[in-house]
């Protein structure tokens, strides 16, 4: 019964509007799933699978140790993931950590939980276009149809009824989907391993209870905004930028704009009060702080310190910090077309003109949710890669998919030809920008770079390898390979096959390896130059300006790409299209990968 229960929901949902928008989304996010596999490793840059989701959730609860992340998502793949790693622990030959680890880096057992991992990514982004789906109806369509009181609890009649609308969102809902859902760099990141799209998904479904809370006069929904918000600061700490001005702002609002929310002001308080009450000792316990207090203040100390400081690269002033701010925004480009700009800022305005004062105060809920996280987060990190940009640029995608939904309703009945004319171009353009995300990952440079060293790579030559794994092309089993860093081999992702060796890159000659493997993105700290920062607002991180004290490497990289050390640039895999643009993202595509082979072999 329950089975078929669920089959009908499936199917009523397909009907709707909503419903082809998941499943085109869907279409976009299975490149990913084979992108680099099958392999030891996985090529998302900061991806938490293969490798790290078991580490993370031991060092988390093992006393005195710590993991950079919070591990709430990482017990969720640990779950999800235990057929595979319990079979790898049983085919261990001992159960010491070498043969474990040995056993685990194999190319089946990596492959599988890469997979997995990403397949539960699609499906949390799904989930994530669907909250986002939620939080546009809520603005756009009236009354609930659920008859909700002012508890936040469902009468009767609602509760009758909604297993019928199971899976149904209206035309407000649909257009939400589809400007979220073609997010470029979202549609990235949902194909991916790392924890953004996870703590998004955990995120801005507390967003959707706060503003069911607002649009509803539901006091009672802030219980469980509070809590979906600790399990999105409990999968990645950024999360509680969202909340900590967001809440209070859209709280605020909702009182000075309608006159009813300050008789529910007792409630209000009540609830969330109870909220906090349930959710900071969840975040608590989850992050190992009641388990491994110690752990979990270095974990906090390593955060404020070098995990963040080590990388800032705008100067801490208030110019700094402003520009860091403008450099998000101006970064709209990269997620969205500027079209989506104009959209975005009129369903603003479209949510500010809904005909009843709480539904005013809701519409404002995530606008203020992105200013906060650029405040609090970014102009605090002094950073602005894309992971610390993709909030706000998908709550944006929620105004323009009200007014997308606006424009449709007022030219439905007379010129809906008009309509399409003028949105079609515009969303098939962001159509194209996200299907080059996929075509990134297909024609993936590591590829090509695997082609020539299978071309070239007899059985036994030496290889030198650069940099992390997840920079490296898949490598080839019968040569014999080193890789070679000046720091310590401990704490490097091991590679099977692969020799560890701590060394001055200068000293090649003494190692006098035949070909040189060297991704562009890692060894290009070794040629940045102070100027360039400088002429952008920026400044060097500390991490930078630590590599520029290391001028053997820096004299060792540029005489090795001039030729002078006895190695030739024998090819170089790089992006080629010339009708796809190149996207990169988290510098995991569309990169180059220089390939040198010893001259006169």
């Amino acid at each position: 019964m329950k089975l078929h229960a669920l089959k009908e929901r499936g199917l009523a949902l397909w009907r709707t509007p909503l419903g082809k928008v998941l499943a085109a989304a869907l279409l976009l996010r299975l490149t990913g799933l084979t992108w680099g596999l099958p392999s030891y490793d996985g090529w998302d840059n900061d991806g938490v699978a293969p490798r790290d989701f078991l580490v993370g959730v031991l060092d988390t609860y093992w006393p005195g140790h710590h993991y950079t992340y919070p591990p709430f998502h990482l017990l969720l793949l640990t779950l999800a993931e235990a057929p595979v790693w319990l079979s790898a622990i049983a085919r261990a030959p001992a159960l010491v950590p070498a043969a474990v680890v040995h056993t685990f880096i194999g190319v089946p057992t990596m492959t599988a939980m890469a997979v997995i991992a990403r397949a539960i990514a699609i499906a949390l982004s799904l989930g994530l276009l669907w909250n986002l789906a939620a939080i546009g109806t809520l603005l756009r369509e009236g009354e609930p149809t659920d008859q909700t009181d002012q508890t936040g609890r469902a009468g009767r009649a609602g509760q009758a009824g909604q297993a019928g609308q199971a899976g149904q969102a209206g035309q407000a809902g649909a257009w939400v989907a589809v400007t979220c859902g073609l997010n470029a760099v979202l549609t990235y990141y949902s194909q991916t391993t790392n924890l953004d799209v996870p703590y998004l998904f955990w995120s801005v479904l507390a967003l959707r209870w706060l503003v069911h809370a607002v649009a509803r006069r539901a006091p009672r929904s802030l219980r469980r905004a509070m809590v979906f918000a600790a399990l999105g600061v409990a999968t990645k700490d950024q999360a509680y930028a969202l909340f900590v001005l967001g809440v209070p702002l859209s709280l605020g609002a909702w009182l000075v704009l309608d006159p009813e929310a300050r008789r529910l002001t007792p409630a209000l308080l009540r609830e969330l009060g109870f909220g906090i009450a349930i959710g900071l000792p969840l975040l608590l316990v989850i992050d190992g702080a009641v388990t491994n207090p110690a752990g979990f203040r270095d974990r906090v100390a390593y955060l404020l310190g070098p995990a963040s400081q080590d990388f800032a690269y705008y100067p801490p002033t208030w110019a700094g910090r402003l520009k860091v701010a403008s450099d998000t925004l101006l970064s709209f480009d990269q997620f969205y077309p500027w079209a989506f700009a104009l959209l975005a800022a009129a369903g603003v305005v479209v949510a500010c003109r809904a005909p009843d004062r709480a539904r005013r105060a809701a519409g404002l809920v995530p606008l203020f949710a992105a200013v906060s996280f650029i405040v609090t987060f970014d102009m605090s990190a002094r950073r602005s890669e894309h992971r610390f940009a993709l909030p706000q640029m998908v709550l944006f995608g929620v105004y323009a998919g009200l007014a997308l939904d606006e424009l449709n309703a007022r030219f439905a009945a007379t010129r809906r030809w008009a309509f399409a004319v003028g949105v079609a171009p515009v969303l098939l353009y962001a159509l194209f920008k996200c299907v080059a995300v996929d075509v990134a990952m297909i024609l993936d440079p590591r590829y090509d770079a695997e082609r020539w060293m299978r071309e070239r790579v007899r059985p036994g030559d030496a290889i030198e390898i650069y940099g992390s794994n997840v920079h490296l092309p898949r490598l080839p089993a019968d040569a014999r390979i080193r890789r070679v860093d000046v720091d310590g081999v401990e704490g490097r992702n091991p590679i099977l096959g692969v020799t560890e060796v701590s060394d001055r890159f200068s000293n090649v000659e003494a190692r006098r390896p035949r070909f040189i493997i060297q991704p562009a993105i890692w060894s290009l700290r070794y040629f940045v130059e102070p100027s360039w920062a400088a002429s952008t607002g920026q400044t060097l991180s500390p991490g930078q300006a630590r590599i520029e004290g290391d001028l053997d490497s820096r004299n060792y990289f540029h005489a090795l790409l001039e030729g002078r050390l006895g190695y030739k640039l024998a090819h170089v895999s790089r992006w080629t299209s010339t009708f796809w643009p190149q996207v990169d993202v988290h510098a995991s595509l569309t990169r180059e990968i220089w390939l040198f082979e010893r001259t006169g072999e």
